[in-house]
């Protein structure tokens, strides 16, 4: 009797450890405080971090983007938990919202924010299970599926209002990490003051299928999810940031450099190679990013135009210094204050083998 007590114990502790957990958030903003995650768990890799939710001048989100290995075609949704006090690209008069930019082959561009519901409808539901999340965004047609390991996401999308149908499917091909390094327990989750940043597939096989207002968007390519949030509102302490990440030959690769509003450069850097991290680290030396060409200045000011380009030194420790070229190919979004670009990738490590590759980056600006 010891024993089945003691095994029916261990079976009931093993389902609590394990079990998923559900959050529903409704579209009211809390007035009192919001309290931001910044060392990482056991476990909830990709779960909310803010609790006990957003208040008006706080944020998290679920991002995700695709783009073609020729890097014409792109998609990029986004999950927001946020007002636009506390994330200002965000619809007013909702704390619960969702975009999408679909990219066709030819380059023409769609950009459609929704919110939830407006005022107080509606509700937004994420299950975290395991390290993986899944959530709906009810009232938009819009939902994400993740796996416990992180191996597998789906995004699937069926509005009516948007004339948008179809899904996104990502396969994991390089393993998680945070601002500082991988996954485990007791990581530093800023990537700069006030924001947090957690990478679930730093890089991933993609597939899209969608039909946007009747045309279709479907291709193969690289792909990429991850989550930020914030426990004060984003442009009070950013500066200008540049982020994103690309697939380079054998090497798939991730880029955070952001300049505060103190005058402060944070930096974060990863690096996988054939599915094995390399480099996962942050602080100054792991990772240099500078525009180039045309509308190079740095650092960027609100006037600025955007650049031609990016110039990435990424340190891999023993395997030497990795010189990477981006060269934009094909405007993603750009609304004055911030520029998404699809990106032609080249470079190597110095003396080695140099290789072609394909990427999604953006860039923010905040100053005068």
């Amino acid at each position: 009797m010891q024993f089945r007590n003691l095994a029916f114990l261990s079976a009931l502790c093993a389902t609590t450890v394990l079990a998923a957990e559900t959050i529903v958030y409704p579209n009211t903003i809390k007035t009192g405080p919001s309290t931001a995650l910044y060392v990482s768990g056991e476990s909830g890799f990709d779960g909310p971090k803010m609790s006990p939710g957003i208040n008006a001048t706080t944020f998290d989100w679920w991002y995700f983007d695709a783009v073609s290995t020729n890097g014409n075609a792109a998609v990029v949704m986004v999950f927001y938990l946020s007002t636009d006090l506390g994330f200002p690209f965000v619809p007013p008069l909702s704390s619960l919202s969702v975009d999408i930019f679909a990219t066709f082959d030819d380059g023409s561009l769609v950009f459609l924010p929704l919110n939830n519901l407006p005022y107080k409808a509606g509700q937004a539901t994420v299950v975290t299970d395991g390290d993986g999340a899944s959530g709906n965004w009810q009232g938009t047609g819009f939902s994400f599926e993740g796996s416990p390991d992180l191996s597998t996401y789906k995004v699937m999308v069926d509005s009516p209002v948007l004339a948008i149908k179809g899904t996104l499917e990502l396969t994991s091909r390089a393993p998680a990490h945070y601002p500082c390094g991988p996954n485990e327990a007791g990581q530093r989750l800023d990537v700069s003051p006030n924001v947090g940043w957690a990478n679930a597939m730093p890089d991933a096989d993609a597939v899209a299928d969608f039909t946007v207002l009747g045309r279709p968007l479907k291709f193969t390519g690289i792909g990429y999810h991850d989550k930020n949030w914030g426990d004060r509102p984003f442009t009070t302490h950013v500066a200008s940031w540049y982020w994103g990440h690309g697939r380079l030959g054998p090497y798939s690769i991730v880029w955070f450099d952001v300049l505060g509003k103190d005058g402060t450069e944070y930096f974060s850097s990863y690096a996988a190679k054939d599915g094995v991290i390399i480099a996962t680290k942050c602080g100054p030396g792991s990772i240099k990013v500078r525009p180039t060409g045309h509308n190079s200045q740095y650092p960027p000011k609100i006037t600025s135009g955007n650049p031609e380009g990016l110039h990435i030194d990424l340190d891999l420790g023993a395997e030497g210094m990795l010189r990477v070229n981006v060269t934009a190919h094909t405007v993603l979004a750009d609304a004055f204050l911030y520029y998404r670009a699809s990106g032609l990738l080249a470079g190597g490590v110095d003396g080695g083998p140099q290789y072609t590759g394909v990427s999604v980056y953006e860039e923010f600006k905040f100053q005068f």
